[in-house]
């Protein structure tokens, strides 16, 4: 491995958005990171192989999503499973979005408890 297979310096790219309501990514983790957003907030950003070999980033910088992955403590290698479920309106024309995550751990001898969730086929 060189310097350019570091996971950290690959260029994040092919965003997903979680848009509609039934949205989903599939596939197994590649790299997980920090990602600064330019007000200083940080969150966590995967890359992703999708089933069909694209890879796809998903930054977790909505608050649901980011519980659940914290949740659920995926690690590279892993295979997961994220839907965008609904929408939730909050005061003052805010909104909360809401997911489902799923994860099957590679080395499931390494995985704590909460990362060993039931996992439905639906998803992963």
């Amino acid at each position: 491995m060189t310097i350019w297979d570091d996971p950290d310096l690959r260029p994040a790219g092919n965003y997903v958005s979680f848009e509609t309501p039934g949205d989903t990514v599939t596939g197994t983790i590649l790299a997980i990171r920090k990602h600064t957003f330019p007000d200083g907030k940080t969150a966590a950003e995967l890359i992703i192989r999708k089933d069909d070999g694209e890879e796809v980033t998903v930054t977790a910088g909505q608050v649901m999503l980011a519980r659940k992955l914290a949740e659920l403590r995926p690690a590279e290698g892993d295979r997961i499973g994220i839907q965008f479920v609904r929408t939730e309106k909050r005061d003052g024309g805010k909104t909360l979005k809401h997911f489902e995550v799923q994860v099957a751990n590679a080395n499931p001898a390494a995985a704590t408890p909460q990362a060993q969730p039931a996992v439905a086929e639906s998803l992963i």
